[in-house]
């Protein structure tokens, strides 16, 4: 039988070691920012065009390569971070493995320029698909620059697999984030289409944080610091107030590596519990240093999974700091204990020993027993407790099976409209039941509504008609709210203005990721803005990876989504009758745009099989 097993050639190799580091142009980015980094580089500039699909640069003022290590640095397994399997556990790099690089040169056209501070003429290699296409000295500035271009173009699937630019440049600017919240002193620069969306000059941690994230966090930002001999951790956790309905800004980093740790979110999670409202979430940019040898970096290609040894002693560590920093900088800040007036309780006489007061019952009264003593008394001269002839009245009321109805009119009980949180209204042919569903009577029997979903449904239809035929009216604003966004919220905002635009809200670009709010769409609740319009972009972006629609339905069903949440309430029965009028008007009453069932109905066969 002949020989079956064959040794793969090299580019083969790289190409399938490419699928599992090089998932999308971001990931050409974070290895090439790292490596920088490495280089010992105090300047970093970084060039993106159509998302990285076209080029993906990065030139730093690090240590250079000489002309045989810039020719080596494509080889697989070639390193100069490690030599042994000892050094996997004192890593103090980024980058160990020597794979990035021959996984890029196998998918890409690349181009490298690079220069040592004590040479007079640099480098310059250019590889298309892992092969050399030519080697020779060159004329550059001290320090390495890399030029990615044509990604995938020899592996098209992937290439197609690929999603907008406004997705991949999403990635991108996360991944260069990761990077700039650990190294502020760094100088960082990254354009975007030549246009430059960062400029992060050297600065403090807590100064980078307010450059990347807006003047605003200058306020919302606590520290949180911890030292012991197992870990110190330190950085700032965002203000309980300033929490969001969104992920927002999450970041975890050990020594200086940005990581994703559940159990570790968690412990920041469970201390911010008790101070902030349901379904929302802390801002927190937290940093351990750890010995290496407590660590194993090693488990994940991506390098963004970190093993801890002392796992449950660094999650109490982090518990407590955080929550003893919430106490310190934000609950302690709004408590004057100075103005507490000492409590009077007077003066008490030795003489009068206070006693416990004594009470009687009749353990033989029967409430419904009519009685001879005066029914409005509801107490006796012995502290017995009497018979209320009302109650009785109710009590017999009720057999009659009237029992809403009268409460109602003996002002026993408050009507609908006036009552908190009433759990059921009942009305002749619509009510709502447990604060939220809509009943109405039907020919055959009745039908169930979630309001929620019909709400979604409702404005998904009346959103995508503003911005196919008739673009909605808007109202002005008293005063000018300024909007400040993350930067990669900016970006989207800047993408979709003419959308919004046409959905009522009357937004201006001010300044870098920040907008002038002039007036938004009738009906519109006024109240946190911000956060609202924050929850329609990550519902977009969320559309995005998770369904294949168009910009316009997805806009669409991302402000009905946000909006819809916020309509159910308990309604009158005039807004029930319009809500089921429009509900059914809609092209598709039966599912919301998230694919939710809006009703169900209920037949009277259906009733009586589920009594028997």
């Amino acid at each position: 039988m002949a020989d079956i097993i064959n040794v793969l050639p090299d580019s083969v190799a790289n190409q399938i070691a490419a699928g599992e580091v090089i998932q999308r142009p971001a990931s050409v980015l974070k290895e090439l920012v790292e490596n920088a980094v490495d280089a010992g580089a105090t300047q970093i500039d970084v060039v993106i065009k159509q998302a990285g699909r076209i080029l993906i640069q990065v030139r730093d003022n690090g240590c250079g390569m000489s002309e045989t290590d810039a020719r080596l640095c494509f080889e697989r397994h070639a390193t100069s971070k490690i030599k042994s399997a000892d050094d996997l556990f004192r890593l103090h790099t980024k980058g160990f493995r020597g794979e990035a690089l021959a996984s890029i040169a196998a998918i890409a056209h690349v181009e490298l320029r690079t220069r040592q501070a004590n040479s007079e003429v640099g480098t310059c290699i250019v590889l298309e698909g892992s092969l050399c296409k030519e080697q020779s000295p060159c004329s550059c500035e001290a320090g390495t620059s890399f030029s990615v271009k044509n990604l995938f173009y020899n592996v098209p699937a992937r290439r197609n697999f690929l999603k907008s630019d406004t997705v991949e440049f999403g990635h991108i600017h996360e991944e260069f984030l990761r990077i700039a919240l650990i190294h502020s002193d760094v100088d960082f620069k990254l354009y975007q289409n030549d246009k430059l969306e960062y400029n992060l000059p050297k600065s403090t941690l807590k100064q980078r944080l307010v450059n990347v994230f807006g003047k605003n966090y200058e306020e919302r930002l606590m520290p949180i610091e911890q030292e012991t001999d197992v870990v110190r951790i330190h950085g700032f956790i965002g203000k309980p107030n300033a929490a969001r309905k969104t992920r927002g800004e999450q970041y975890l980093f050990v020594n200086k590596r940005f990581i994703k740790h559940n159990y570790f979110h968690h412990a920041i999670a469970s201390a911010f519990e008790e101070v902030i409202p349901e379904k929302h979430f802390p801002s927190y940019f937290v940093y351990f240093e750890v010995d290496t040898e407590m660590i194993d970096v090693n488990i994940h290609p991506t390098k963004t999974e970190v093993k801890f040894q002392d796992e449950r002693l660094i999650y109490s560590f982090l518990h407590s700091t955080v929550k003893r920093s919430i106490g310190m900088f934000h609950l302690g800040s709004n408590i004057d204990f100075d103005d507490i007036s000492p409590i009077d309780f007077g003066a008490i006489s030795s003489r009068n020993i206070p006693r416990e007061p004594l009470t009687s019952t009749n353990s033989d009264y029967n409430p419904f027993e009519k009685s001879k003593s005066n029914p409005s008394a509801a107490y006796s001269s012995g502290n017995t407790v009497k018979v209320n002839e009302s109650w009785r009245q109710i009590y017999e009321s009720i057999q009659e099976n009237t029992p809403v109805e009268y409460l109602e009119t003996q002002g026993v009980i408050t009507p609908l409209q006036e009552m908190e949180e009433p759990t059921v209204s009942l009305k002749p042919s619509i009510f709502q039941t447990i604060n939220r569903y809509i009943v109405a009577k039907i020919k055959s029997g009745f039908v169930v509504i979630d309001p929620e979903a019909a709400f979604e449904r409702i404005l998904y239809e009346r959103f995508l008609k503003n911005l196919n035929d008739t673009p909605s009216g808007s109202q002005k604003l008293l005063f000018p709210e300024t909007l400040n966004f993350a930067p990669q919220n900016g970006d989207l905002v800047r993408d979709l203005l003419v959308e919004f635009k046409k959905l009522g809200f009357d937004l201006e670009e001010f300044g870098q990721n920040t907008f002038i709010l002039n007036g938004i769409p009738l009906g519109f609740e006024e109240q946190d803005i911000q956060q609202n319009i924050e929850q329609i972009l990550e519902s977009y972006k969320n559309n995005l990876i998770s369904l294949k629609i168009s910009k316009k339905n997805n806009i669409a069903h991302s402000f009905a989504r946000s909006i819809g949440r916020r309509r159910s309430k308990l309604f009158s029965e005039e807004e029930m009758q319009l809500l089921l009028s429009e509900l059914f008007s809609t092209s598709s009453p039966q599912l919301s745009p998230s694919g939710k069932k809006i009703c169900i109905t209920f037949n009277e066969m259906e009733l009586k099989r589920m009594f028997m």
